[in-house]
Protein backbone atom coordinates (compact mmCIF):
# COMPACT_ATOMS: atom_id res chain seq x y z
CA UNK A 1 0.00 0.00 0.00
CA UNK A 2 2.88 2.09 1.23
CA UNK A 3 4.95 1.37 -2.25
CA UNK A 4 1.48 2.12 -4.42
CA UNK A 5 1.59 5.67 -2.59
CA UNK A 6 5.32 6.54 -2.85
CA UNK A 7 5.47 5.91 -6.46
CA UNK A 8 2.06 7.43 -7.13
CA UNK A 9 3.55 10.70 -5.59
CA UNK A 10 7.07 9.74 -7.53
CA UNK A 11 4.82 9.96 -10.86
CA UNK A 12 2.88 13.26 -9.76
CA UNK A 13 6.64 14.39 -8.84
CA UNK A 14 7.92 13.57 -12.45
CA UNK A 15 5.06 14.56 -14.42
CA UNK A 16 5.49 18.33 -12.51
CA UNK A 17 8.86 18.42 -13.40
CA UNK A 18 8.36 17.17 -17.22
CA UNK A 19 5.30 19.77 -16.94
CA UNK A 20 7.68 22.16 -15.63
CA UNK A 21 11.06 21.47 -17.60
CA UNK A 22 8.41 21.51 -20.92
CA UNK A 23 7.32 25.13 -20.25
CA UNK A 24 10.41 26.17 -19.43
CA UNK A 25 11.76 24.64 -23.15
CA UNK A 26 8.38 26.58 -24.25
CA UNK A 27 9.18 29.58 -23.13
CA UNK A 28 12.94 29.46 -24.04
CA UNK A 29 11.90 28.84 -27.35
CA UNK A 30 9.47 31.25 -27.63
CA UNK A 31 12.69 33.77 -25.86
CA UNK A 32 14.83 32.64 -28.80
CA UNK A 33 12.06 32.66 -31.69
CA UNK A 34 12.06 36.38 -30.33
CA UNK A 35 15.18 37.19 -29.86
CA UNK A 36 15.77 36.05 -34.33
CA UNK A 37 12.87 37.94 -35.18
CA UNK A 38 14.22 40.77 -33.40
CA UNK A 39 17.89 40.19 -34.78
CA UNK A 40 15.88 40.24 -38.48
CA UNK A 41 14.12 43.66 -37.85
CA UNK A 42 16.70 44.77 -36.91
CA UNK A 43 18.70 43.73 -39.92
CA UNK A 44 16.37 45.76 -41.65
CA UNK A 45 16.01 48.43 -39.97
CA UNK A 46 19.85 49.35 -39.12
CA UNK A 47 18.89 51.55 -36.51
CA UNK A 48 17.53 49.05 -33.80
CA UNK A 49 21.46 48.08 -34.16
CA UNK A 50 22.28 51.09 -32.09
CA UNK A 51 20.67 49.61 -29.30
CA UNK A 52 22.09 46.67 -29.51
CA UNK A 53 25.56 47.59 -28.56
CA UNK A 54 24.01 49.74 -26.00
CA UNK A 55 23.01 46.87 -24.20
CA UNK A 56 26.55 45.56 -24.01
CA UNK A 57 28.21 48.96 -23.33
CA UNK A 58 25.53 49.61 -20.28
CA UNK A 59 26.64 46.36 -18.02
CA UNK A 60 30.27 47.03 -18.96
CA UNK A 61 30.22 50.73 -17.81
CA UNK A 62 27.98 49.46 -14.53
CA UNK A 63 30.85 47.17 -13.96
CA UNK A 64 33.80 49.35 -14.16
CA UNK A 65 31.98 52.06 -11.93
CA UNK A 66 30.51 49.31 -9.59
CA UNK A 67 33.14 50.57 -6.85
CA UNK A 68 31.92 53.86 -6.37
CA UNK A 69 28.04 52.57 -5.68
CA UNK A 70 27.84 49.22 -4.45
CA UNK A 71 28.30 47.57 -0.98
CA UNK A 72 28.83 43.92 -2.04
CA UNK A 73 30.68 44.15 -5.50
CA UNK A 74 31.25 40.55 -6.01
CA UNK A 75 27.19 39.79 -5.64
CA UNK A 76 26.70 42.52 -8.01
CA UNK A 77 29.51 41.82 -10.34
CA UNK A 78 28.37 38.33 -11.28
CA UNK A 79 24.68 40.01 -11.90
CA UNK A 80 26.75 42.56 -14.43
CA UNK A 81 29.10 39.77 -15.35
CA UNK A 82 26.03 37.91 -16.73
CA UNK A 83 23.71 40.78 -18.07
CA UNK A 84 26.63 41.72 -20.35
CA UNK A 85 25.51 38.60 -22.44
CA UNK A 86 22.26 38.18 -21.47
CA UNK A 87 20.85 42.37 -21.87
CA UNK A 88 21.41 42.26 -25.99
CA UNK A 89 19.25 38.86 -25.81
CA UNK A 90 16.65 40.77 -23.89
CA UNK A 91 16.72 43.90 -26.23
CA UNK A 92 15.83 42.12 -29.15
CA UNK A 93 13.14 40.43 -27.73
CA UNK A 94 11.88 43.71 -27.23
CA UNK A 95 12.53 45.14 -30.42
CA UNK A 96 10.35 41.87 -32.03
CA UNK A 97 7.39 43.19 -30.21
CA UNK A 98 8.06 46.81 -31.58
CA UNK A 99 5.59 47.13 -34.68
CA UNK A 100 6.71 49.15 -37.55
CA UNK A 101 5.17 50.03 -41.06
CA UNK A 102 6.30 47.13 -42.51
CA UNK A 103 4.29 44.95 -40.44
CA UNK A 104 1.36 46.67 -40.57
CA UNK A 105 1.18 46.73 -44.49
CA UNK A 106 1.60 43.58 -44.36
CA UNK A 107 -1.17 42.96 -42.25
CA UNK A 108 -3.27 45.25 -44.91
CA UNK A 109 -2.36 43.19 -47.55
CA UNK A 110 -2.65 39.28 -46.16
CA UNK A 111 -6.33 40.85 -44.91
CA UNK A 112 -7.13 41.96 -48.17
CA UNK A 113 -5.67 38.96 -49.99
CA UNK A 114 -7.95 36.50 -47.86
CA UNK A 115 -11.13 38.83 -48.60
CA UNK A 116 -10.54 38.19 -52.56
CA UNK A 117 -9.34 35.16 -51.74
CA UNK A 118 -6.61 35.65 -54.04
CA UNK A 119 -3.70 32.31 -53.22
CA UNK A 120 -1.58 30.56 -55.01
CA UNK A 121 -1.32 26.81 -55.75
CA UNK A 122 -0.05 26.36 -52.39
CA UNK A 123 -2.66 28.09 -51.31
CA UNK A 124 -0.91 31.11 -49.39
CA UNK A 125 -1.29 34.62 -50.18
CA UNK A 126 1.02 36.59 -51.38
CA UNK A 127 4.05 37.78 -49.03
CA UNK A 128 5.30 41.40 -48.77
CA UNK A 129 8.94 41.48 -49.16
CA UNK A 130 9.70 45.12 -49.98
CA UNK A 131 7.50 48.83 -50.05
CA UNK A 132 10.20 51.07 -51.71
CA UNK A 133 8.59 55.04 -51.10
CA UNK A 134 9.46 57.65 -53.86
CA UNK A 135 8.27 61.17 -52.06
CA UNK A 136 9.48 63.09 -55.38
CA UNK A 137 7.25 61.10 -57.69
CA UNK A 138 5.05 59.83 -55.18
CA UNK A 139 5.41 56.20 -56.89
CA UNK A 140 5.57 53.14 -54.73
CA UNK A 141 7.18 50.17 -55.89
CA UNK A 142 6.01 46.81 -54.17
CA UNK A 143 7.64 43.60 -54.31
CA UNK A 144 5.89 40.28 -53.17
CA UNK A 145 6.28 36.81 -53.21
CA UNK A 146 3.81 34.02 -54.24
CA UNK A 147 2.95 31.13 -56.36
CA UNK A 148 0.49 33.17 -58.45
CA UNK A 149 0.77 33.80 -62.31
CA UNK A 150 2.28 37.24 -62.82
CA UNK A 151 -0.99 36.67 -65.38
CA UNK A 152 -3.15 36.22 -62.67
CA UNK A 153 -2.06 38.98 -61.27
CA UNK A 154 -2.99 41.43 -64.05
CA UNK A 155 -6.48 40.38 -64.64
CA UNK A 156 -7.29 40.86 -60.50
CA UNK A 157 -6.01 44.71 -61.11
CA UNK A 158 -9.19 46.50 -60.79
CA UNK A 159 -9.78 43.93 -57.75
CA UNK A 160 -6.56 44.65 -56.40
CA UNK A 161 -6.62 48.63 -56.66
CA UNK A 162 -10.10 48.79 -55.23
CA UNK A 163 -8.89 46.10 -52.04
CA UNK A 164 -5.45 47.81 -51.68
CA UNK A 165 -6.75 51.42 -52.44
CA UNK A 166 -4.47 51.90 -54.82
CA UNK A 167 -3.93 53.06 -58.33
CA UNK A 168 -1.64 50.89 -59.96
CA UNK A 169 0.55 52.07 -63.04
CA UNK A 170 2.34 48.82 -63.92
CA UNK A 171 2.99 45.41 -62.54
CA UNK A 172 5.96 43.18 -63.82
CA UNK A 173 7.48 39.95 -63.19
CA UNK A 174 10.75 39.52 -60.60
CA UNK A 175 14.08 38.43 -60.30
CA UNK A 176 12.31 35.20 -60.50
CA UNK A 177 8.95 33.78 -61.16
CA UNK A 178 7.66 33.89 -57.56
CA UNK A 179 8.47 37.27 -57.39
CA UNK A 180 5.77 40.35 -58.64
CA UNK A 181 6.88 44.52 -58.79
CA UNK A 182 4.01 46.78 -58.40
CA UNK A 183 4.69 50.48 -59.03
CA UNK A 184 1.61 52.00 -57.84
CA UNK A 185 0.07 55.59 -56.42
CA UNK A 186 -2.03 55.92 -53.34
CA UNK A 187 -5.81 56.02 -54.02
CA UNK A 188 -6.62 59.15 -53.42
CA UNK A 189 -4.17 60.15 -56.21
CA UNK A 190 -6.06 61.95 -58.50
CA UNK A 191 -4.84 63.03 -62.35
CA UNK A 192 -7.06 66.30 -63.45
CA UNK A 193 -9.53 66.13 -65.75
CA UNK A 194 -9.03 69.58 -67.37
CA UNK A 195 -5.61 71.52 -67.67
CA UNK A 196 -5.46 74.67 -69.19
CA UNK A 197 -2.33 75.91 -70.26
CA UNK A 198 -0.15 78.42 -69.48
CA UNK A 199 3.41 79.86 -70.06
CA UNK A 200 4.58 79.34 -66.46
CA UNK A 201 5.10 75.37 -67.65
CA UNK A 202 7.33 76.83 -70.25
CA UNK A 203 11.01 74.44 -68.98
CA UNK A 204 14.16 77.08 -68.99
CA UNK A 205 16.09 73.84 -70.32
CA UNK A 206 16.68 74.33 -73.91
CA UNK A 207 14.78 71.35 -75.65
CA UNK A 208 12.61 69.91 -72.62
CA UNK A 209 8.80 71.04 -73.42
CA UNK A 210 6.00 69.17 -70.48
CA UNK A 211 2.56 68.04 -72.24
CA UNK A 212 0.52 67.41 -69.29
CA UNK A 213 0.35 65.94 -65.82
CA UNK A 214 0.00 62.65 -64.45
CA UNK A 215 -0.40 61.77 -60.67
CA UNK A 216 2.95 62.25 -59.63
CA UNK A 217 3.38 65.65 -61.55
CA UNK A 218 4.16 67.15 -64.54
CA UNK A 219 5.12 65.05 -67.88
CA UNK A 220 8.47 66.39 -69.65
CA UNK A 221 10.13 65.14 -72.57
CA UNK A 222 14.00 65.76 -73.06
CA UNK A 223 14.32 66.37 -76.71
CA UNK A 224 17.90 66.10 -76.74
CA UNK A 225 17.54 62.08 -74.93
CA UNK A 226 14.69 61.42 -76.90
CA UNK A 227 14.42 63.34 -79.84
CA UNK A 228 10.80 62.68 -81.71
CA UNK A 229 7.59 62.12 -80.48
CA UNK A 230 4.41 60.05 -81.72
CA UNK A 231 1.02 60.93 -80.75
CA UNK A 232 -1.88 59.35 -82.07
CA UNK A 233 -5.35 59.53 -81.33
CA UNK A 234 -8.93 59.28 -82.28
CA UNK A 235 -10.56 62.49 -83.96
CA UNK A 236 -11.57 64.91 -80.95
CA UNK A 237 -8.79 62.95 -78.76
CA UNK A 238 -6.69 66.17 -78.30
CA UNK A 239 -3.42 64.84 -80.74
CA UNK A 240 -2.92 67.83 -82.67
CA UNK A 241 -3.73 69.81 -79.29
CA UNK A 242 -0.62 68.60 -77.89
CA UNK A 243 1.55 68.70 -80.75
CA UNK A 244 0.64 72.48 -81.08
CA UNK A 245 1.68 73.11 -77.16
CA UNK A 246 5.15 71.06 -78.05
CA UNK A 247 5.45 73.79 -81.15
CA UNK A 248 4.92 76.99 -79.13
CA UNK A 249 7.22 75.98 -76.06
CA UNK A 250 9.76 75.13 -78.62
CA UNK A 251 9.08 78.25 -80.56
CA UNK A 252 9.49 79.72 -77.26
CA UNK A 253 13.30 78.38 -76.43
CA UNK A 254 14.23 79.90 -80.18
CA UNK A 255 13.61 76.67 -82.39
CA UNK A 256 13.07 76.95 -86.01
CA UNK A 257 9.44 75.79 -86.80
CA UNK A 258 8.24 73.41 -90.14
CA UNK A 259 4.36 72.59 -90.30
CA UNK A 260 3.12 70.02 -92.34
CA UNK A 261 -0.11 69.48 -93.06
CA UNK A 262 -1.88 68.46 -96.15
CA UNK A 263 -5.37 68.86 -95.07
CA UNK A 264 -5.22 72.76 -96.44
CA UNK A 265 -2.99 73.89 -93.26
CA UNK A 266 -6.14 74.04 -91.18
CA UNK A 267 -4.65 72.42 -88.47
CA UNK A 268 -2.01 75.32 -88.52
CA UNK A 269 -3.49 78.47 -89.44
CA UNK A 270 -2.26 81.99 -91.20
CA UNK A 271 -1.21 82.95 -87.29
CA UNK A 272 1.46 79.88 -87.22
CA UNK A 273 2.84 81.37 -90.35
CA UNK A 274 4.09 84.36 -88.98
CA UNK A 275 6.50 82.08 -86.93
CA UNK A 276 6.94 79.57 -89.16
CA UNK A 277 6.82 77.43 -92.62
CA UNK A 278 3.48 75.98 -93.39
CA UNK A 279 3.83 73.10 -96.07
CA UNK A 280 0.75 71.86 -97.36
CA UNK A 281 1.38 70.14 -101.08
CA UNK A 282 3.70 67.30 -101.68
CA UNK A 283 5.90 68.91 -104.08
CA UNK A 284 7.23 71.01 -100.98
CA UNK A 285 6.71 68.64 -98.78
CA UNK A 286 9.50 66.74 -100.80
CA UNK A 287 11.78 69.42 -100.98
CA UNK A 288 11.17 70.40 -97.10
CA UNK A 289 12.62 66.62 -96.13
CA UNK A 290 15.17 66.63 -99.19
CA UNK A 291 16.42 70.05 -97.17
CA UNK A 292 16.10 67.98 -93.63
CA UNK A 293 18.25 65.54 -94.68
CA UNK A 294 21.12 67.78 -96.02
CA UNK A 295 20.79 69.83 -92.78
CA UNK A 296 21.57 66.75 -90.62
CA UNK A 297 24.54 65.79 -93.00
CA UNK A 298 25.75 68.85 -92.54
CA UNK A 299 25.86 68.86 -88.69
CA UNK A 300 26.65 65.32 -88.67
CA UNK A 301 29.93 67.02 -90.16
CA UNK A 302 30.18 69.95 -87.73
CA UNK A 303 29.79 67.61 -84.65
CA UNK A 304 32.11 65.34 -85.57
CA UNK A 305 34.82 67.82 -86.51
CA UNK A 306 34.47 69.66 -83.39
CA UNK A 307 34.27 66.63 -81.46
CA UNK A 308 31.22 67.64 -79.92
CA UNK A 309 28.48 64.86 -79.08
CA UNK A 310 25.53 66.72 -79.70
CA UNK A 311 24.24 70.21 -80.21
CA UNK A 312 24.08 71.27 -76.61
CA UNK A 313 28.11 70.32 -76.62
CA UNK A 314 28.32 72.06 -79.86
CA UNK A 315 26.35 75.16 -78.98
CA UNK A 316 28.78 75.70 -75.93
CA UNK A 317 32.01 75.77 -77.83
CA UNK A 318 30.91 77.74 -80.23
CA UNK A 319 28.98 80.84 -78.78
CA UNK A 320 27.64 83.34 -81.69
CA UNK A 321 27.32 80.21 -84.08
CA UNK A 322 24.64 78.10 -82.49
CA UNK A 323 22.89 76.16 -84.40
CA UNK A 324 19.32 76.15 -83.86
CA UNK A 325 16.80 73.83 -82.98
CA UNK A 326 14.63 72.47 -85.78
CA UNK A 327 11.28 71.42 -85.13
CA UNK A 328 8.68 69.63 -87.71
CA UNK A 329 5.25 69.35 -86.90
CA UNK A 330 3.46 66.34 -89.20
CA UNK A 331 -0.27 66.67 -88.27
CA UNK A 332 -1.26 63.34 -89.91
CA UNK A 333 1.52 61.20 -90.99
CA UNK A 334 -0.67 59.05 -93.05
CA UNK A 335 -1.35 61.67 -95.59
CA UNK A 336 2.96 61.43 -96.15
CA UNK A 337 2.73 57.52 -95.86
CA UNK A 338 -0.40 56.11 -97.29
CA UNK A 339 -0.13 55.28 -101.41
CA UNK A 340 -3.50 54.24 -102.14
CA UNK A 341 -5.10 55.82 -104.99
CA UNK A 342 -2.87 58.03 -106.10
CA UNK A 343 -0.55 58.77 -109.62
CA UNK A 344 2.88 57.01 -109.77
CA UNK A 345 4.37 60.38 -109.96
CA UNK A 346 2.91 61.57 -106.34
CA UNK A 347 3.68 57.98 -105.60
CA UNK A 348 7.19 58.25 -106.03
CA UNK A 349 7.37 61.22 -104.28
CA UNK A 350 5.85 59.94 -101.20
CA UNK A 351 8.44 57.01 -101.35
CA UNK A 352 11.14 59.86 -101.62
CA UNK A 353 9.52 61.73 -98.26
CA UNK A 354 9.02 58.60 -96.22
CA UNK A 355 12.75 57.52 -97.14
CA UNK A 356 13.45 61.02 -96.26
CA UNK A 357 11.42 60.52 -92.73
CA UNK A 358 12.82 56.97 -91.85
CA UNK A 359 16.63 58.98 -92.43
CA UNK A 360 15.72 61.70 -89.82
CA UNK A 361 14.40 59.27 -87.14
CA UNK A 362 17.06 57.60 -87.78
CA UNK A 363 20.28 60.31 -87.81
CA UNK A 364 19.13 63.25 -86.50
CA UNK A 365 19.18 61.90 -82.88
CA UNK A 366 22.46 64.46 -82.16
CA UNK A 367 21.58 67.30 -84.48
CA UNK A 368 18.18 68.72 -82.77
CA UNK A 369 16.34 68.13 -85.80
CA UNK A 370 12.70 66.99 -84.28
CA UNK A 371 10.23 65.43 -85.45
CA UNK A 372 6.56 65.58 -83.83
CA UNK A 373 4.38 63.57 -85.91
CA UNK A 374 0.49 63.06 -85.20
CA UNK A 375 -1.47 60.00 -86.57
CA UNK A 376 -5.18 59.16 -86.69
CA UNK A 377 -5.46 55.58 -87.68
CA UNK A 378 -2.44 53.95 -86.84
CA UNK A 379 -1.84 50.67 -88.59
CA UNK A 380 1.35 49.09 -90.04
CA UNK A 381 1.57 50.94 -93.56
CA UNK A 382 1.63 54.51 -91.50
CA UNK A 383 3.44 53.35 -88.46
CA UNK A 384 6.73 51.60 -90.25
CA UNK A 385 9.00 49.41 -88.29
CA UNK A 386 11.75 51.61 -88.89
CA UNK A 387 9.48 55.07 -87.83
CA UNK A 388 8.14 52.93 -84.62
CA UNK A 389 11.78 51.89 -84.18
CA UNK A 390 13.36 55.47 -83.97
CA UNK A 391 10.73 57.51 -82.26
CA UNK A 392 10.95 56.78 -78.46
CA UNK A 393 8.17 58.85 -76.76
CA UNK A 394 4.36 57.85 -77.82
CA UNK A 395 1.61 59.40 -76.71
CA UNK A 396 -1.36 57.68 -77.44
CA UNK A 397 -5.24 58.59 -76.89
CA UNK A 398 -7.93 55.84 -76.25
CA UNK A 399 -8.86 53.78 -78.56
CA UNK A 400 -11.79 52.00 -79.24
CA UNK A 401 -9.77 49.33 -81.33
CA UNK A 402 -7.01 47.70 -79.36
CA UNK A 403 -4.78 46.86 -82.92
CA UNK A 404 -3.85 50.51 -82.96
CA UNK A 405 -3.19 50.19 -79.06
CA UNK A 406 -0.68 47.85 -80.09
CA UNK A 407 0.62 49.61 -82.96
CA UNK A 408 1.71 52.49 -81.52
CA UNK A 409 1.68 51.33 -77.75
CA UNK A 410 2.90 47.74 -77.75
CA UNK A 411 0.35 47.04 -75.47
CA UNK A 412 -3.13 47.58 -75.60
CA UNK A 413 -3.69 49.96 -72.94
CA UNK A 414 -5.25 52.52 -74.69
CA UNK A 415 -8.44 50.87 -74.96
CA UNK A 416 -8.92 50.45 -71.43
CA UNK A 417 -8.48 54.79 -71.53
CA UNK A 418 -11.39 56.48 -69.33
CA UNK A 419 -13.27 58.36 -72.19
CA UNK A 420 -11.97 61.97 -70.83
CA UNK A 421 -11.41 64.06 -73.10
CA UNK A 422 -7.34 65.27 -73.46
CA UNK A 423 -6.62 61.90 -71.66
CA UNK A 424 -3.31 59.66 -72.54
CA UNK A 425 -0.98 57.48 -72.03
CA UNK A 426 2.56 58.52 -72.43
CA UNK A 427 5.03 55.70 -72.92
CA UNK A 428 9.19 55.68 -73.17
CA UNK A 429 10.65 52.80 -72.60
CA UNK A 430 8.77 49.98 -71.02
CA UNK A 431 6.52 52.05 -68.50
CA UNK A 432 3.16 53.52 -69.50
CA UNK A 433 1.72 55.99 -67.78
CA UNK A 434 -1.79 58.12 -67.82
CA UNK A 435 -1.86 61.40 -67.72
CA UNK A 436 -4.24 64.86 -68.99
CA UNK A 437 -2.93 66.68 -71.41
CA UNK A 438 -2.45 70.76 -71.28
CA UNK A 439 -5.17 71.83 -73.11
CA UNK A 440 -3.51 74.24 -75.40
CA UNK A 441 -6.14 77.11 -76.90
CA UNK A 442 -4.58 79.05 -80.42
CA UNK A 443 -6.86 81.96 -79.60
CA UNK A 444 -5.81 82.53 -76.20
CA UNK A 445 -2.30 81.01 -76.15
CA UNK A 446 -0.51 81.13 -79.50
CA UNK A 447 0.81 84.77 -79.38
CA UNK A 448 2.86 85.20 -82.48
CA UNK A 449 4.16 88.74 -81.20
CA UNK A 450 5.69 86.81 -78.45
CA UNK A 451 7.75 85.05 -80.23
CA UNK A 452 8.63 87.77 -82.35
CA UNK A 453 9.43 90.58 -79.76
CA UNK A 454 11.78 87.11 -78.05
CA UNK A 455 13.69 87.21 -81.60
CA UNK A 456 14.14 90.99 -82.31
CA UNK A 457 15.42 90.95 -78.54
CA UNK A 458 18.28 88.28 -78.94
CA UNK A 459 19.12 89.99 -82.30
CA UNK A 460 19.55 93.11 -79.70
CA UNK A 461 21.09 91.17 -76.91
CA UNK A 462 23.86 89.59 -79.20
CA UNK A 463 22.58 86.67 -77.90
CA UNK A 464 22.35 84.49 -80.50
CA UNK A 465 23.27 85.02 -84.26
CA UNK A 466 19.40 83.87 -85.65
CA UNK A 467 19.45 81.47 -88.90
CA UNK A 468 16.21 83.40 -90.21
CA UNK A 469 17.39 85.35 -93.23
CA UNK A 470 16.28 84.97 -96.45
CA UNK A 471 19.52 83.35 -97.40
CA UNK A 472 19.71 80.71 -94.15
CA UNK A 473 16.18 79.27 -93.88
CA UNK A 474 14.94 76.63 -95.75
CA UNK A 475 15.69 77.88 -98.82
CA UNK A 476 19.20 77.31 -97.78
CA UNK A 477 19.06 74.73 -100.79
CA UNK A 478 19.28 78.15 -102.98
CA UNK A 479 22.02 75.65 -105.80
CA UNK A 480 18.63 73.55 -106.48
CA UNK A 481 15.29 75.15 -105.41
CA UNK A 482 13.69 77.73 -103.39
CA UNK A 483 9.85 76.89 -101.66
CA UNK A 484 7.34 79.13 -101.64
CA UNK A 485 6.16 81.70 -98.85
CA UNK A 486 8.96 81.78 -96.78
CA UNK A 487 9.46 84.02 -93.76
CA UNK A 488 11.97 85.62 -92.62
CA UNK A 489 13.03 88.20 -89.63
CA UNK A 490 14.91 91.23 -90.53
CA UNK A 491 17.21 92.48 -87.46
CA UNK A 492 15.56 96.21 -88.20
CA UNK A 493 11.83 95.21 -87.60
CA UNK A 494 9.91 97.76 -85.40
CA UNK A 495 6.69 95.65 -85.32
CA UNK A 496 4.92 92.67 -86.85
CA UNK A 497 3.91 94.38 -89.98
CA UNK A 498 7.49 94.54 -90.90
CA UNK A 499 7.65 91.00 -91.65
CA UNK A 500 8.48 90.22 -94.99
CA UNK A 501 6.86 87.78 -96.85
CA UNK A 502 8.82 86.37 -100.09
CA UNK A 503 7.08 85.13 -103.14
CA UNK A 504 9.05 83.53 -105.07
CA UNK A 505 8.94 80.39 -108.20
CA UNK A 506 11.29 77.78 -109.11
CA UNK A 507 14.83 78.48 -109.84
CA UNK A 508 15.08 75.41 -112.23
CA UNK A 509 12.79 74.08 -114.40
CA UNK A 510 10.45 71.20 -113.80
CA UNK A 511 12.80 68.86 -115.65
CA UNK A 512 16.05 69.95 -113.90
CA UNK A 513 14.62 69.87 -110.80
CA UNK A 514 13.65 66.30 -111.18
CA UNK A 515 16.92 64.93 -112.15
CA UNK A 516 18.90 66.80 -109.25
CA UNK A 517 16.50 65.11 -106.39
CA UNK A 518 16.64 61.16 -108.64
CA UNK A 519 20.46 62.02 -108.73
CA UNK A 520 20.37 62.41 -105.02
CA UNK A 521 17.72 59.62 -104.22
CA UNK A 522 18.93 56.95 -106.80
Amino acid sequence: MSSDWEKKVNQEIDNGANAIINEIANVLRIFFFRVGLGFKKSWKNKKFFIGFFLSFLIPIAARIKSDYFLVDTKFYFKIIYFSTFIAPLFYMVIVSFVKNKEDKRNAEYRLAFEQLNFVGADSKTPILKSFIEDNGTRIDEITFESMIPIETWKSYIPQLQTSLNISIISIEQGASKRIVIIKSMAGDAKIPKYLPWDDKYIEEQEGVVVVGKTFSGNIKIDLNKSPHILSAGETGSGKSVILRCILWQLLKQGAIAYMVDFKGGVEFGLEYEKVGQVITEVDAAEKLFKYLVDENAKRLKLLRESGSKNIGEYNKKFEGEELKRIIVVIDELAELMDKTGVDDETRAKLVRIEGCISTLARLSRATGINLCIGVQRPDAKVITGQIKNNVPVRICGRFADSKASEIVLSNTKAKDLPEVKGRFLFKLGADTVQFQAFYFDDDKHFIPNKILKLRRDEIEDNKVVLDLNKENLINNVNEKFEIKEVKYIDPNIENEDDIKVENFEEQNKTENLKSTINDDYE
